[in-house]
C-alpha cells in the first residue's frame, strides 16, 4: 500500500507473504520512494512472547491507508489451513499493531478480495474462502 506525507508519496508498505520454504511470514517492510531503500520495520515473529499484538503470517489479505496515510488497516487473508476475517491496523510511526474487535455481523473469513476506503469506512468486496468464490 502506498504511504504519503501531506505533500507527496513517501513509500510502499509490505506486510505478509510466503517465503521460499512455504512459511507464512508476518514481517513488515517499508520501501522509501525518495531514497529507493528498503527498511524492515518489524521482523517475522513466529510466536509473540510479549503483550504486543501481531497478526499471523498470511497472504491474500487486503490493505488500505487510514489517518492521513500514517496507518494501514488489513483485513482477512489465508494460510494453508486457515482463512481470516480479522481487522488490524499498523502505525508506521510507532511500529505497533492494534487488533480491532468488531460488533454485530462480520464478513466471513476470506482471501483474494478487494478493499477500498471511503471516508472512515473500509469496504470489502468478493474474495475466496475454502475454494468457494
Amino acid at each position: 500500500v502506498s504511504l504519503s506525507d501531506s505533500v507527496q508519496p513517501v513509500g510502499l508498505l509490505l506486510f505478509g507473504r510466503i517465503d521460499g520454504r512455504g512459511s507464512f511470514l508476518n514481517d513488515v517492510w517499508l520501501f522509501d520512494t525518495r531514497t529507493a531503500a528498503w527498511t524492515m520495520l518489524l521482523p517475522h515473529t513466529a510466536q509473540v512472547t510479549d503483550a504486543s499484538v501481531r497478526p499471523d503470517g498470511r497472504f491474500g489479505h487486503s490493505v488500505i491507508t487510514h489517518n492521513s496515510s500514517s496507518e494501514v488497516v488489513i483485513f482477512g487473508g489465508t494460510t494453508d489451513d486457515r482463512d481470516f476475517n480479522d481487522v488490524l491496523s499498523f502505525s508506521v510511526g510507532t511500529r505497533q499493531w492494534t487488533l480491532h474487535e468488531s460488533t454485530g455481523a462480520s464478513p466471513s473469513p476470506r482471501f483474494d478480495h478487494t478493499a477500498c476506503r471511503a471516508a472512515e469506512s473500509m469496504y470489502i468486496f468478493g474474495g475466496d474462502t475454502e475454494g468457494e468464490v
